[in-house]
């Protein structure tokens, strides 16, 4: 043993040096080879090439180690390339869709269907959208993965690095192409997750339309109507219309009139609880102008048909009140956009279904009763558009993403410590002097001792139970996943709760009828949006947010899941899962998160994605005169679903106690807590009474392995024979040499 720690110690002053190295797993010294020499030989099937070197000649290596699940990443993001690219170019040349000043038409014609399409497209972008980000986060860890030059040149300078999960940390101590390329996968996922959602939206047609009150004579041959009269007489009224009268106003009137004239087949005849129903809408988009037939004749108390007429308009709130609060439809300015409507047009429409008569208070004062009523239909015309511009963006990010993985599977060829069992079997094959006597060694004794330089030696073992997942992640993900994750939810939980108090002010109805992602008249935020640029922005805002969120849950899961291979290492033997494999090692499709837990994450962050994007999202609505000739207002702004916020916020919160219960489950045997520090790492891989190869190449537990000789104190390590036991409390343990010996 004596003959052994001599030889380290000489293996210690070659690295300090930067002269000799020396092989421990064939026992000889090769001369004029720097130490980054003797680490990339390692691996075999990986080139050499110095650190420094930014060019090198390429070989494929996309089928060793890591690379093999980048280049599956690359894959799927080039495929979604493609696909983003085909549908770009059929949309854009198929002569079927029309093109108007970069937007698209994918669709126009019934508004249940349109609904349906952009639904089902959102489902599909969202797919995609979550391919793209799960392939980012892998790629990205892959790249901050170090190398084992890296973590010595840290360890030099009593600095960790991070190994096993997603990492900051590493980029200021990586080789800076690697940087790079990470910075530019990062960065190119922000405006995909702003805008991809918006690429494809829905645009709701309504129409402006006129109510007549009429009387039953109306429509019968010789009945007199005077429209000149009328709209002297009963002050023409222009309900939630920000303009109304004049000659415009007379001139609409008569036209309507004579469309009514001249092409009565247009029109058809409804029951007073048909016409409720067909009119109690936000936005009325397969019928316009309506007569309500009261039961009064001209000839009796009225010597004109006309009894009344008032203007809808579609762009104010609640624009279905006119049906019970008809008298105070209108009035100089009158807009429902600040006050709310006195009366509820969904329990007028259950009543007069219900059998009640459906009386109107005209604007005269009279009250009239209805009996029936005569409705223009129309075809719909709600569109499913998408946004040539904002495609060009997305396939722009998709590019760069793409040629970023592709050059990260062909220039990284340098072996990286992936996973903990690539930093097990380096750090056993090579030990590191930097970590030699503290073999007790936790996160928190790296940082608070070790880092700064102190000197070590035997030390009690003081744990006395089995750890539990949460305490192998580091206080700062634990706050910045917490802290994030709740200020999201209660965020969230306000504006829903100010979401239902506005809603509640218009209208009370359950919340099924709202449904997801409908644009209704109320349900729309009141920041006030000047372009259709803006609102794009806004509703996508809490996609970007969402990944962010779904990368620190994602990390946290990462670490506990880390903390719990590490343990299995102290229940039992087992063979090492490392990314390139030799003879008695396992290989890996999977990094630190088992396709069991990596699944579930996929589709939860797709399913809030989706469920995000039907809970706010933009709304366009074009609005068209009474005429349908023209579209006199288009609205561009946010819209929001509360029953589809309340469905994320559930999701949400279950995804926070899930991962607080995962954290509550107990590791598998009292072990070190090294999280994913290297410097922990190491300090538990300084294996005595086997050679460097020998061990390696078996399954192996880490634990007691006796008193080491000359030393008079026991020693914890990884070792391929049995007999290894599990620490014992109040024992003394060290490594198998000291920094000061």
């Amino acid at each position: 043993m004596e003959n052994r720690v001599k030889r380290l110690r000489r293996w210690t002053s070659a690295i300090s040096l930067g002269g000799n190295s020396y092989d421990s797993g064939r026992g000889r010294r090769e001369g004029s080879k720097s130490s980054w020499t003797e680490l990339l030989t390692l691996d075999s099937e990986f080139s050499q090439e110095r650190p420094g070197s930014f060019s090198s000649v390429w070989k494929p290596v996309w089928y060793t180690g890591w690379h093999t699940g980048v280049l599956a990443c690359a894959t799927s993001v080039v495929t979604v390339l493609f696909i983003n690219i085909g549908l770009t170019i059929y949309a854009t040349t198929n002569p079927e869709y029309e093109m108007e000043r970069g937007t698209g038409t994918l669709y126009e014609g019934n508004c249940d269907k349109s609904r349906t399409i952009g639904l089902w497209l959102h489902l599909g972008i969202n797919a995609l959208s979550t391919l793209l980000l799960s392939g980012s986060n892998y790629t990205q860890q892959c790249l901050a993965a170090p190398t084992r030059s890296e973590i010595d040149a840290a360890h030099a300078r009593r600095r960790w690095m991070d190994i096993g999960v997603p990492s900051i940390r590493n980029l200021f101590r990586i080789k800076l192409e690697r940087t790079i390329l990470w910075i530019a996968i990062g960065f190119t996922s922000i405006p995909l997750h702003l805008l991809y959602n918006s690429a494809v939206y829905t645009s709701l047609a309504a129409n402006d339309f006129l109510v007549t009150a009429v009387t039953k004579d109306h429509f019968e041959p010789g009945a007199y109507s005077n429209i000149t009269d009328a709209l002297i007489s009963n002050s023409y009224r222009s309900y939630n219309a920000t303009s109304w009268g004049g000659s415009y106003d007379s001139q609409l009137f008569s036209s309507v009139l004579e469309g009514y004239d001249t092409s009565t087949q247009s029109y058809e005849d409804y029951t007073p609880s048909e016409c409720t129903r067909l009119y109690n809408t936000d936005f009325v988009s397969d019928h316009r102008n309506l007569f309500l037939i009261t039961k009064h004749t001209s000839n009796t108390t009225h010597n004109n048909t006309i009894l009344d007429i008032i203007h809808v308009s579609g762009e104010g709130a609640s624009p279905s009140s006119w049906m019970c609060d008809y008298d105070q439809a209108g009035g100089t300015g009158q807009v429902y956009t600040s006050s709310p409507p006195t009366c509820n047009p969904s329990k007028l429409t259950s009543n007069v279904t219900g059998g009640l008569p459906w009386r109107v208070m005209l604007t005269t004062g009279e009250e009239v009763e209805i009996s029936g009523c005569k409705s223009e239909r129309t075809a719909e015309k709600c569109k499913v558009q998408f946004s040539l511009g904002i495609m060009i963006v997305v396939i722009c990010c998709n590019l760069v993403k793409a040629c970023s993985m592709v050059m990260a599977v062909v220039r990284s060829r340098e072996p990286t410590l992936v996973t903990l069992g690539d930093a097990i079997d380096s750090f056993l094959r090579i030990p590191d002097p930097t970590t030699m006597g503290i073999c007790f060694a936790d996160r928190r004794f790296i940082k608070r001792e070790w880092r700064r330089g102190w000197g070590t030696g035997p030390r009690q073992w003081k744990k006395k139970e089995v750890h539990r997942w949460w305490t192998n992640v580091s206080k700062t993900r634990w706050i910045t996943c917490n802290v994030f994750c709740l200020t999201t939810i209660i965020v969230a939980g306000a504006l829903l709760r100010l979401g239902l108090n506005h809603d509640g002010t218009y209208w009370s109805t359950d919340l099924k009828s709202m449904g997801f992602g409908k644009v209704n008249s109320v349900s729309r935020v009141t920041l006030p949006i000047q372009s259709i640029t803006q609102a794009i922005l806004l509703a996508n805002l809490p996609q970007t947010i969402l990944s962010f969120l779904y990368l620190t849950y994602n990390s946290l899961f990462t670490c506990m899941l880390s903390g719990h291979e590490w343990s299995l290492f102290g229940h039992h033997h087992r063979t090492l899962r490392v990314t390139s494999p030799r003879p008695g090692q396992r290989s890996t499709y999977w990094l630190q998160i088992p396709y069991t837990y990596a699944i579930p994450l996929m589709i939860l962050s797709g399913l809030l994605h989706w469920l995000t994007s039907q809970s706010i999202f933009l709304a366009r609505v074009e609005i068209s005169d009474p005429l349908g000739k023209e579209t006199t207002t288009t609205i561009n702004t946010v819209g929001y679903s509360c029953i589809a916020i309340i469905f994320v916020l559930t999701l949400g919160i279950l995804a926070l106690l899930t991962a607080g219960g995962m954290g509550y489950k107990l590791f598998a045997a009292e072990i070190t807590t090294v999280g994913s520090c290297s410097a922990a790492i190491s300090a538990a891989c300084h294996a005595w009474g086997e050679g460097s190869e020998e061990i390696v190449g078996k399954k192996v537990h880490w634990g007691d392995v006796g008193i080491v000789p000359n030393l008079g104190v026991r020693h914890l390590t990884f070792s391929s024979q049995e007999g290894v036991r599990k620490p014992i409390f109040g024992e003394v343990y060290a490594g198998i040499g000291g920094e000061g010996e």
